[in-house]
């Protein structure tokens, strides 16, 4: 006989303490101030952020898909263009426990940036396991890991040295993962470490009522895969009158440059409180440290619920990001019809770096949850003739 493990609900105060004291230990670890890559409306992409979260919600299946654009108008860089997408199946209950139930997803992963096309993708598959620590699954323990392939890679080398300049040793790279590299440089190089990633998470969710709390930590790029990538210097000879000058000369015999992926930590909590029958607020925080660099934002939504028989609602909100060094504020807005959800969020830069353009960001997203019912098995009455 399965036995339950019965938690009481917590109280709303127990609920926001939890949130505050989750604020307190992430500005309590030392705090430096690097850019990394992030998403604003990162609760769209929550299995890319945490593998624990792979098919923790209410249905049968989960599509999410974030693009986002940034640093599009600087010059003549193409800027950072980033997407993501995932899907996330709920396969099956009663497992090991009777309140328990597996998931798998797969995560696709895609940024490119620069003049030079510096390209990084990443195919991953996501496996969860959730224990309901109740009969209702008011409150739930979710693990999760990802197993991802990357690959990386420079289509267009020469970008990363402006021949015009006539520099005398302009430095770029070229290559990708695990020395798979073509360009000259490359020459009797043995290939890098890398190729595949490992992530695993946590994630623990209790409501009360109509609140709801969802707390999780993740550690991300484990196996610290690294790209491979080919350097040389090279100078330009002046070409007088000629107006298409030589292109740089590459040094084969220079080493091989490692960029690694950090590991990071990263951690995150989101609340959803309904403020009256037609108002929903839903504030969230992540935290996310790596290799000394830093990442923090605040940000909350509400709800309004325009049309209650078309399950039609309005979306709109406000978020900062502290860390680092106050780099952006931000707008979100969107609507929700039934399952499916569409949000639009704008980064405004408040960052010291003021260029033309400069980090102000675009990002659009949106989300659908399927379910799927099965027929009901019902047993057949069969009538006594002589009734």
């Amino acid at each position: 006989m399965v036995q339950y493990l019965h938690v009481g609900l917590m109280s709303k105060r127990t609920i926001y303490g939890s949130i505050l004291l989750l604020c307190l230990a992430a500005f309590s670890i030392d705090l430096s101030a690097q850019q990394q890559s992030h998403f604003t409306d990162f609760r769209m992409a929550p299995s890319a952020i945490n593998p624990g979260l792979t098919g923790a919600f209410r249905g049968t299946y989960r599509i999410n898909g974030i693009y986002r654009s940034q640093w599009g108008n600087y010059g003549d860089s193409k800027g950072l263009k980033t997407m993501v997408a995932s899907g996330e199946f709920n396969l099956k209950g009663g497992l090991l426990l009777e309140n328990d139930w597996l998931s798998a997803g797969l995560n696709l992963y895609s940024d490119q940036a620069g003049t030079a096309n510096r390209k990084y993708t990443a195919t991953g598959v996501n496996i969860g396991y959730h224990i309901g620590m109740d009969k209702d699954y008011k409150n739930v323990f979710s693990v999760g890991v990802n197993y991802s392939s990357l690959n990386g890679s420079v289509s267009n080398h020469l970008g990363l040295a402006d021949v015009r300049l006539l520099e005398a040793t302009p430095n770029y790279s070229s290559g990708s993962f695990n020395g798979n590299c073509t360009l000259p440089g490359c020459e009797g190089q043995e290939g890098g470490s890398g190729g595949t990633d490992l992530s695993l998470g946590v994630t623990y969710k209790t409501e009360l009522n109509d609140n709801v709390v969802r707390v999780g930590l993740a550690f991300n790029h484990i196996k610290t895969p690294e790209t491979s990538v080919a350097r040389g210097t090279g100078g330009v000879v002046d070409p007088g009158p000629d107006p298409t000058p030589d292109p740089p000369i590459i040094d084969p015999e220079r080493n091989r440059k490692i960029d690694p992926f950090r590991s990071n930590i990263v951690l995150h909590a989101e609340a959803s409180t309904l403020l009256s029958s037609k108002v929903r607020l839903n504030p969230a925080l992540l935290f996310m440290t790596s290799a000394g660099t830093t990442e923090f934002q605040i940000q909350s939504t509400a709800e309004y619920l325009l049309n209650a028989k078309e399950q039609f609602s309005l979306i709109g909100g406000l978020g900062l990001r502290p860390l680092p060094s106050f780099d952006a504020a931000y707008v979100i807005g969107g609507i929700r019809m039934k399952d499916l959800t569409v949000r639009l969020s704008y980064d405004l830069s408040l960052s010291s770096i003021k260029l033309p353009g400069g980090g102000n960001g675009f990002e659009m997203s949106v989300g659908y949850i399927g379910r799927i019912y099965r027929d009901p098995n019902v047993d057949k009455i069969i009538f006594c003739p002589r009734l």
